[in-house]
């Protein structure tokens, strides 16, 4: 299981603010896991693991070496001296216990010392490294075995014996739930005994506390007799198997209960970092299509100066073109004009400008046909920017959200106007190409005579022309307005009687559908860079998949 879990990468962006705190909820959840595999693998009846842990400089290496009448653990007090994990078994046990820990990875940071006096044969005995040591692996291998003892023995010395970090290890093996002895190393008074006992059992009401007076220079091992006669006297108890399987029993269920929180903790804080992406991903996309259904909103009423200018020198173009004409040149202008005034006061007095401006006034139509409509490009941008300040402002509204904001800033390229014209021109179908598979539509439902007709008139290219224009600068609505009005009538009587007007509202339909599709698509990929980033940190799924598959796999274990 441990091992099927170290081989996922948490595949969590590191500049996530939790990115440190989830990735250690791994670790930790991994080291877990191999010590239920170690329990579930050696047995009820395996011997009893007791790691001695203390401070450097506690003397726990004394009480080790003089607990299994050897000198085998390294000695000193100036600095750490036990660098790896001094291990002291029974015989036919050795080689069990080496493939053990070369299995999580303990092997070479342990060293196995067998025995064979009967007194320990149902206790392993472990001498750790400090656990406060500068060496971040001697901490690691202390907490190794905390995690896989069934028995601690704490060793403090009178110079340390108020040390918050050695408090912290009797208050996690109390929360844990681990059987634990304490003992006072090197007391000299009682002064001193009797306050840590009284500061230890006000926290600790049950806690058993042990006295191992100073002895003069650096001893490597205790005399018998004394203090060392509780310990042995202690592992007589684990003489029995029942005992022995007691203990083990009940250190496996306050084992797989804790490593069942850790793994659900881990979750929790998954869930709640997905929980966040998908709140601003959703708020992102809903924002986004607010904007739209706003833009759209404008879309008939979109119509300017520049629009009416430009459907006004396509219109003169067409009326200087024929002579002959269904309606006076003046009526047909001043019916274009009658209806673009009316839109603009309908909507808006920004949009209406000087009426000093000559309607008969030179525009350049050339823009049209490359797909430079100034009007709608202003909107785009202007939607772009709305989207961004939004976006801006989510991500500023909660600290909660200061990693995302940083992430936006760096990670989030915002559209230019190039790349807006760019992609609007890319998006957005030519606009000639377009109106020639309507020609070819149109005329295959024509006679002969008519198809004749048609191909000798200009005027049926140009309308489509100007309805188009009016579609994409002024909107459906002017189109309305206009094409009965100021439209149909330089068209021929032959061309009308085809139902002509009712194509070219269709035609403006799908040309006005076009144009909505492509502003939308170009603010979905706004949109889109912000979700594709929040949405690609993380973490990975397999991992995710995994963890629920271990938890669900703890719960269902007798």
């Amino acid at each position: 299981m441990a091992d099927l879990l170290r081989q996922l990468d948490l595949g969590l962006d590191p500049r996530v603010k939790n990115y440190l705190a989830l990735k250690k909820q791994i670790v930790d959840n991994v080291k877990l896991l191999h010590a239920i595999e170690w329990r579930n693998r050696l047995g009820s009846d395996f011997p009893i693991l007791t790691s001695i842990l203390g401070g450097t400089g506690s003397g726990k290496s004394v009480l080790f070496n003089s607990l299994v009448a050897a000198k085998v653990s390294k000695v000193g007090i100036m600095r750490p001296c036990t660098r790896e994990a001094v291990i002291s078994c029974p015989l036919p046990l050795e080689k069990i216990l080496e493939a053990f820990l070369n299995e999580c990875g303990l092997g070479s940071e342990s060293r196995i010392f067998p025995y064979q006096a009967r007194t320990f044969e149902n206790v392993i005995l472990v001498d750790t490294p400090d656990f406060d040591s500068i060496e971040k692996s001697n901490q690691i291998i202390a907490d190794h075995f905390f995690l896989l003892s069934d028995l601690i023995i704490f060793v403090a010395s009178q110079e340390k014996y108020g040390d918050m970090a050695g408090r912290n290890v009797i208050r996690s093996a109390f929360k844990w739930g681990k059987e634990i002895r304490v003992v006072l190393n090197k007391a000299v008074s009682d002064d001193a005994f009797s306050d840590f006992h009284q500061s230890l059992c006000s926290e600790f009401p049950e806690m058993e506390l042990s006295r191992i007076d100073r002895i003069e220079g650096t001893p490597e091992i205790l005399p018998i007799g004394g203090p060392i006669s509780h310990f042995l006297n202690l592992f007589k108890r684990f003489e029995s198997i029942d005992e022995v399987s007691r203990l083990k029993t009940a250190e496996y269920d306050r084992l797989r209960a804790i490593t069942l929180d850790s793994i659900e903790t881990t979750l929790h804080s998954i869930n709640d970092f997905q929980l966040r992406v998908q709140k601003i991903v959703e708020s992102i996309e809903t924002d986004a299509q607010r904007i739209m259904e706003d833009v759209e909103n404008q879309f008939d009423v979109s119509g300017s100066k520049e629009v009416e200018e430009r459907i006004q020198v396509r219109l003169e173009n067409l009326l200087r073109k024929y002579d002959i004409l269904y309606a006076p040149r003046s009526a047909v202008r001043m019916a274009f004009r009658k209806a673009f005034t009316t839109l603009r006061s309908a909507v808006t007095t920004n949009l209406v400008v000087s009426e000093n401006v000559g309607i008969d006034e030179k525009v350049s139509v050339e823009t049209f046909l490359k797909n430079d409509y100034g009007y709608s490009l202003a909107m785009i941008e202007a939607s772009i920017a709305r989207l961004n300040l939004r976006v801006a402002e989510l991500l500023s509204c909660e600290e909660d959200l200061s990693d995302f904001r940083s992430i936006a800033l760096e990670s989030c390229p915002r559209l230019t106007s190039e790349q807006i014209r760019a992609f609007y021109e890319r998006v957005f179908p030519n606009i000639e190409s377009l109106l020639e598979g309507e020609f070819e539509k149109f005329r295959e439902g024509l006679s002969t005579v008519d198809e004749l007709k048609l191909y000798g008139s200009y005027t049926l290219w140009a309308v489509f022309l100007v309805t188009a224009e009016v579609a994409i600068g002024g909107g459906m609505t002017l189109l309305d307005m206009v094409l009965n009005t100021a439209i149909a009538p330089f068209i021929p009587k032959w061309l009308l009687r085809l139902k002509i007007v009712d194509i070219l509202r269709d035609i403006a339909t799908r040309v006005d559908s076009c144009r909505r599709e492509a502003f939308r698509e170009i603010l979905q990929n706004q949109a889109k860079v912000y979700t594709d980033v929040f949405l690609n940190l993380g973490p990975n799924e397999a991992l995710v998949k995994t963890l629920f598959n271990l938890r669900d796999s703890l719960k269902n274990t007798v």
